[in-house]
């Protein structure tokens, strides 16, 4: 009861909240994440749409982000065009390959060319694949305003258009009054106590495009298993038809093996909201009150972050142990899991801090749906409050490194039990994973994994 109650208060400090603050358990911390938009780009090439799309619907949402769901949750990418002026604007289309020489030195590093002659003498340098996806991407964040649907998601816009900072104090542990008043008192003085949501909360917004790519095993397969056999009837000629039909058999088991399944392909861009103090002085002193002004304004934009590519491979035989539906299900958990997971570990500003909810051993939840494997080594952060600037800052007091030997399996298995788990003295599974470091380390503390 003493660690709970300690746990508690520290907790309740670290987010400098003075709002009574009740908990279940010391599992269930509540800390400030960043907030996180998903939009899947669809495709007509998915083997079974109903399900990817139940799949990615039903996705277990990341628990290190708060949800932050937007009016936009899906669209055709083959249905947007770029017109000749955007594709300029981004550069294309600018230089002129007035030779044959020029044009095959484009072709040979991959650029794709569009050609201005029937004798294709002359041609102009078009975007490849990934950058026509950017591009297209960029578009559809432009065309539907994206980044003022993130906004106003933030300030729980209204139907008559009214903003107010219940989000804000939910997430942010914040007095949701006293920050309308400091709305209300305008410029310096009330701006300056606004400033912490927006560095805290706002600005870490983010939002995901992830498009999904299925491909059947089955043909890749048969293609292998039929080259294996002309290989043998060329390369075993005159020999025994017994030693031939052996190697054919070989060929056909391996078929066997790899033919079910899917291969699935994905891309995950990833972009933040541009949000300042700037952008802030001018959302609250000229947009705040004037919804209208705040549909057309083009203040507020998303800025790219990374894109990240990932491949898995999945094989397990349809009507064994898996229906055709968990197999799709379970491709695409696994294989967003593993692009957020490297995205977190490129891009510094999207990393999760987690708590530390238990010392002796130091355990947080976090764990192989991360990308943990052990031996990763995570900053110890303690949240303080600047008295001169009134914003919260990160102190670190401390490191951390993942036991190897207890790393949580947290990973989803499509009903499955997770492949290893870790128990405690007693038996009990634990959810977390282990860590070593320092023994001044307090529960409520926050991990950031070292780059």
């Amino acid at each position: 009861m003493r660690k709970l109650i300690y746990t508690v208060l520290t907790v309740a400090c670290l987010i400098g909240t003075t709002q009574a603050y009740a908990q279940e358990s010391n599992e269930d911390f509540k800390y400030r994440r960043s907030s996180l938009s998903m939009i899947l780009i669809e495709s007509e090439s998915f083997p079974n749409k109903d399900a990817v799309m139940s799949s990615w619907n039903n996705y277990p949402f990341p628990d290190k982000y708060n949800k932050h769901d937007i009016d936009l949750k899906s669209f055709n990418i083959n249905s947007i065009v770029l017109s000749e002026q955007e594709l300029l604007s981004a550069g294309f289309l600018k230089d002129t390959l007035t030779n044959a020489l020029q044009i095959a030195k484009a072709i040979v590093s991959l650029k794709p060319v569009k050609y201005l002659n029937a004798e294709e003498s002359i041609a102009v340098i078009m975007p490849t694949e990934k950058q026509e996806y950017q591009l297209k991407i960029d578009k559809v964040i432009n065309d539907n305003k994206l980044a003022n649907k993130v906004v106003e998601k933030w300030f729980n816009r209204s139907a008559d258009g009214k903003f107010d900072m219940s989000l804000i104090q939910e997430r942010g542990f914040y007095n949701a009054s006293e920050l309308e008043a400091s709305i209300a008192q305008g410029q310096t003085k009330g701006l300056a106590s606004l400033g912490d949501a927006g560095e805290e909360l706002i600005r870490n917004s983010f939002v995901t495009f992830t498009k999904l790519e299925f491909i059947e095993n089955e043909p890749a397969a048969a293609l292998v298993r039929d080259a294996a056999k002309a290989l043998i009837a060329k390369s075993m000629a005159g020999k025994p038809q017994m030693l031939i039909n052996t190697a054919h058999k070989a060929a056909d088991k391996v078929y066997e093996k790899t033919k079910e399944g899917y291969s699935l392909w994905s891309k995950t861009w990833l972009y933040q909201l541009n949000w300042n103090e700037e952008i802030a002085a001018i959302f609250y002193n000229d947009l705040w009150s004037n919804p209208s002004a705040f549909d057309k304004s083009d203040l507020f934009s998303l800025e790219f972050v990374g894109v990240q590519y990932n491949q898995s491979l999945v094989t397990f035989k349809i009507g064994e142990t898996r229906t055709q539906e968990q197999i799709i299900d379970l491709a695409l958990v696994r294989n967003v899991d593993n692009a957020f997971a490297k995205l977190q570990k490129q891009n510094d500003v999207f990393k999760p801090k987690v708590p530390v909810i238990s010392v002796n051993p130091i355990t947080a939840q976090i764990g192989m749906k991360e990308g943990l494997s052990g031996g990763e080594k995570f900053d110890v952060l303690e949240m303080t409050l600047n008295p001169n600037t009134g914003l919260t800052e990160y102190k670190k007091i401390g490191s951390v490194t993942a036991d190897k030997k207890n790393v949580w399996d947290n990973r989803y298995n499509a009903g499955d039990k997770a492949e290893t788990e870790l128990l405690d003295k007693e038996g009990n599974p634990i959810n977390g994973t282990f860590f070593k470091g320092s023994k001044k380390i307090q529960s409520g503390m926050l991990l950031k994994q070292v780059k």
